[in-house]
């Protein structure tokens, strides 16, 4: 093993058995010491009597607050008591109308409850103070109550509400920044993954705790390898689980709390086993064992026991195989631990069945059959109780009825959506192929304008005749080209409309609905809209462009480069990819500043969404700009996914999409394009020599 020999080991234990030795001489004196002490105050107050008497005080004016000290007094040794003054405090809050004792005491009933195995009535506490917390915007109040109900539908088996419950608790840590809350609840949501069996949701959350435990120099790692390592065995990944529990032997060496050296012992003796070394597994599960029965953790004991007992039955050392099941069985029965009277069963039938005892395996897996399905039937019914409690609580004839309103109303929002998406869908393709046959008749036109020129020596009258063609020509054209700009214009601006109306309805739904399946599809038709009203925003800055003047002034395109770089980073989300701006001061450069804009802010976008999001590379963009034979030079690099190769002959082509990863509609680098070209320069793209991705701007310099 790394960082500790199993000599040291047991240098450690032995270690350990000198400090019990001294730990119950010391605890003899602590003991003395402490009744002499309690003798001495036998005839003074408790402080539960002072607060008793306080109560008697009529005119004592924070008595919801002296009842719920007095519940925190009674909480750990008398139920009835605590539960009393819990209530009684409750009831002193609602008179007050004070909404925080209110949520402090429903919180200490749901706590007092949940300790004491009384789930259900709990998690009804706990809902009341969560609802009258989110009322009165009592922040602290709100994420510990979350954070109970999850652990309660926890301890419950309710692990679909508790991962509900933690996650939102972790959406508030998260807005806190507070590092050290979200460090705790990603371990939460990760034991929750862990039991629900999915143990690579369970590692990747164990990561994120580590990672901040670590960042933080916070203590409690330990604990997290730990867990990692029980994922990872879980995974069958037994050299990472390995891994990860002999880091928790190795920080161990200088103290911590012996249940996880235990979980860390057991846990190393069971990835040595599934590796096929079985010599190491037992003298692991030894010092696991030692450490067990000195502090007595039973749990953990069984599974040592049972652990060992499954590597002697592959050696075929019956005997002592059948002790150490025997032992690990005798406590699983005392503290009915039936996960384990199951596997117990399991192995004692494959004991029988090597020796020969027929009829003794065939019982035990029998009993392991009927003690599994009796777990399944238990979760089963857990569930099926969940399901009428709620049902209970939402049966009234009142609600029923406004249900088949929202349903109703839903429906008619889902076909509204479904009818505007649909439309707005006919008006873009209309758009693309207008764009199209303006095209053609551009061309056409062209071709013609070329065949009179031919024909000018030889026809003058012709010529005349066919110029005058053209001109009209010229004139119905620009026309057309006129009123579809004024088309696209209205068409946008009229769309944008409804498209707001849409979003504002979804945002609308996914507050009122509480199913999820509707909630994800109110948010993907939101998002939708959203990406529509990106399109008519970028087809109202074509129409801009086709119209606007140029107007020459005085440009600082390094500010105006650093704005754009903090707006676009702002927008994108993607503080992650570093930009190295190497625009400089370019003395008497004059430029239109609305077009520069466009063209710098659409290619650092770009840049920015197709990011590279491999964790092992840094992302990055480089803007430069260089004067050059009368013209200023713009490059905008980056290392990101790059341009697909089916693509890049016609990424500068109106409505085509630079990779098949894209989201968008493909307007940015048209959008570009069309600015560039207002002001007489010209755009390419490229590959430099390491195979990044490339744009250069050329544009006319004073």
């Amino acid at each position: 093993m790394q960082g500790l020999s199993i000599a040291e080991m047991w240098k450690r234990v032995s270690y350990l058995r000198m400090l019990d030795i001294l730990n119950n001489i010391s605890g003899k004196l602590l003991l003395a010491c402490f009744l002499i002490l309690l003798s001495l105050k036998s005839n003074g107050e408790s402080p539960r009597d002072s607060l008793k008497q306080l109560l008697n005080d009529k005119n004592l004016a924070n008595r919801s607050e002296v009842l719920l000290n007095l519940f925190v007094r009674y909480r750990t040794i008398d139920f009835d008591s605590a539960r009393y003054y819990a209530e009684e405090s409750l009831k002193e809050a609602k008179i007050d109308k004070d909404s925080l004792m209110v949520v402090r005491a429903e919180y200490a009933l749901g706590y007092l409850l949940s300790n004491n195995g009384f789930f259900i009535e709990a998690i009804e506490h706990f809902n009341r103070a969560l609802k009258t917390a989110k009322n009165n915007n009592y922040r602290r109040r709100l994420k510990s109550t979350l954070n109970s109900l999850a652990l309660t539908h926890y301890y419950e088996g309710s692990y679909d509400k508790s991962l509900e419950y933690h996650f939102e608790s972790l959406k508030l840590r998260e807005e806190d920044n507070n590092q050290q809350e979200i460090a705790i609840a990603a371990n939460n949501i990760g034991l929750v993954y862990y039991q629900m069996q999915d143990f690579d949701k369970a590692r990747l959350y164990y990561d994120r705790a580590l990672d901040i435990k670590q960042s933080l120099n916070a203590s409690g790692t330990e604990s997290t390898y730990n867990n990692l390592g029980l994922a990872y065995q879980g995974l069958g990944n037994y050299p990472k689980a390995l891994e990860n529990f002999e880091k928790v032997i190795e920080i161990c060496q200088v103290g911590c709390n012996d249940d996880l050296l235990v979980v860390a012992y057991t846990g190393a003796g069971a990835a040595y086993y599934n590796l096929n070394n079985s010599k190491e597994a037992e003298n692991l599960y030894e010092l696991a064992l030692i450490l067990a029965l000195k502090n007595n953790f039973e749990m953990r004991t069984v599974t040592i026991y049972s652990n060992w007992a499954r590597l002697l039955l592959d050696q075929e050392e019956l005997d002592e195989a059948r002790e150490y099941l025997d032992e690990s069985q005798s406590i699983a029965d005392k503290i009915s631990l039936r996960k384990w009277q199951s596997l117990n069963a399991k192995l004692y039938a494959e004991l029988f069945s090597k020796l020969g005892d027929f009829e003794k395996a065939y019982s035990f897996q029998q009993q392991y059959d009927s003690i599994s399905k009796s777990i399944i039937n238990e979760t089963i019914a857990r569930n099926m109780l969940d399901i009428q409690v709620d049902y209970q609580e939402k049966e009234n004839l009142e609600k029923i009825a406004s249900q088949d309103q929202e349903i109703s109303r839903r429906n008619t929002l889902l076909y509204l959506s479904v009818v505007i998406i649909i439309l707005i869908s006919i008006i873009l393709f209309i758009l693309y192929r207008i764009n199209q046959l303006r095209r053609k008749t551009n061309r056409e036109l062209a071709e013609a304008k070329r065949t009179i020129e031919q024909q000018n020596n030889v026809l003058e009258e012709k010529v005349r005749e066919r110029t005058k063609e053209l001109k009209e020509a010229n004139a119905a054209l620009m026309k057309s080209n006129t009123d579809l700009d004024n088309f696209i214009y209205k068409t946008s601006h009229d769309i944008r409309g409804p498209l707001a109306t849409l979003q504002g309805m979804c945002n609308v739904a996914l507050i009122d609905i509480k199913d999820q399946k509707s909630r994800d599809y109110f948010d993907k038709i939101g998002k939708t809209a959203f990406r529509l009203n990106e399109i008519l925003s970028k087809l109202l800055i074509i129409n801009q462009i086709n119209n606007s003047l140029i107007a020459q002034n005085p440009i600082d395109l390094e500010g105006l480069s650093k704005e754009i770089v903090h707006e676009q980073s702002f927008i994108s989300g993607h503080n992650d990819v570093k930009v190295e701006n190497e625009i400089g001061k370019l003395d008497n450069f004059q430029s239109d500043e609305v077009l520069l804009k466009i063209i710098l802010g659409n290619l650092v976008s770009n840049a920015f969404k197709f990011h590279n999001s491999s964790n092992r590379v840094t992302s990055w963009v480089r803007l430069e700009a260089h004067r050059e034979n009368g013209h200023l030079k713009l490059n905008v690099i980056d290392n990101g996914i790059g341009v697909d190769e089916k693509a890049s002959s016609k990424i500068f082509e109106i409505f085509s999409r630079a990779s098949e990863v894209s989201d968008t509609a493909g307007l940015g680098l048209y959008l570009v394009k069309l600015a560039v070209e207002k002001l007489h320069g010209k755009i390419t793209h490229s590959k430099t020599d390491e195979g990044y991705t490339k744009f250069t701007v050329e544009l006319p310099s004073n």
